[in-house]
């Protein structure tokens, strides 16, 4: 490069970088296991409600489409997205008579407290989690926790996986996936 070229570029403004966007996971549809650990709230719920004759003679999948209603409006699980999860557990979990799970459920619950992102919430962090989870469950041994833990460590400072934000744990997602392509 020549003297003429790098002092030209040093009279441009220094390139700014684009600013960290997280995904709004909380839009996304129930995943599977979500949906499943729905299912046997639900289930565990209505047997013990039916069982005290609460269930107004209700079959169990009208039920839990009543249920399912009243704490999100919305009947189905296909209709939910992660912003209406924790409402359903924790109806179902209240209808159990797991009140103080419910209550718990209810206190790490939208944005995390003392965060400046946007889109920082416990439901956002838990998605890239359970996506990462996934991500070393499909690697066949490839990388595990150990290795993920590390990559953390080394990019963030000494940080562990549960100081990250949404916007640090979806770059971890895309770091993963890049150096799942590489091995």
């Amino acid at each position: 490069m020549s003297f003429a070229k790098r002092q030209s570029d040093s009279q441009k403004p220094d390139r700014q970088p684009k600013p960290s966007k997280a995904q709004n996971w909380v839009t996304k549809p129930l995943t599977h296991p979500q949906k499943a650990q729905l299912s046997i709230a639900a289930r565990a719920a209505f047997d013990i409600q039916s069982e005290h004759g609460l269930t107004a003679d209700l079959s169990y999948d009208d039920w839990r489409y009543r249920e399912t209603e009243i704490a999100c409006g919305k009947s189905s699980l296909r209709e939910c997205t992660n912003r209406e999860f924790r409402s359903i557990l924790a109806r179902f979990l209240q209808l159990a008579g797991k009140e103080a799970e419910a209550a718990a459920l209810w206190k790490t619950t939208g944005r995390v407290k003392g965060s400046d992102e946007i889109h920082d919430t416990h439901e956002n962090r838990e998605v890239a989690k359970a996506i990462i989870r996934d991500k070393i469950a499909a690697s066949r041994g490839a990388i595990n926790d150990a290795y993920v833990a590390a990559i953390v460590r080394n990019q963030h400072q000494g940080k562990t996986i549960h100081d990250l934000t949404a916007s640090e744990l979806q770059a971890l997602v895309f770091t993963i996936v890049n150096r799942l392509e590489k091995k």
